[in-house]
């Protein structure tokens, strides 16, 4: 038996499957944005914009690109 690690290909996700990771990054990016906009009393209008932005453009692409590990890295971490 060799040492060395065993690398697997990776797997290619179809179009639904990215949809629908893209989708669940928005409803989160929306629901942690609002979570920190509430405890924090509120911003201006131009940074509740930018608060609301990154953070659905941030959460989505974390889902897109990183599947599952993302998720599965959100609940260890919120633990």
């Amino acid at each position: 038996m060799s040492d060395e690690p065993r690398i697997y290909p990776h797997p290619h996700t179809d179009r639904l499957a990215t949809i629908v990771r893209g989708a669940c990054g928005v409803f989160l990016g929306v629901a942690l944005a609002a979570e920190i906009w509430v405890r924090c009393g509120g911003f201006g209008p131009w940074a509740s914009a930018a608060l609301f932005a990154f953070s659905v453009v941030g959460c989505a692409l974390g889902s897109m690109r990183h599947g599952d590990s993302f998720w599965y890295g959100l609940l260890y971490r919120g633990r």
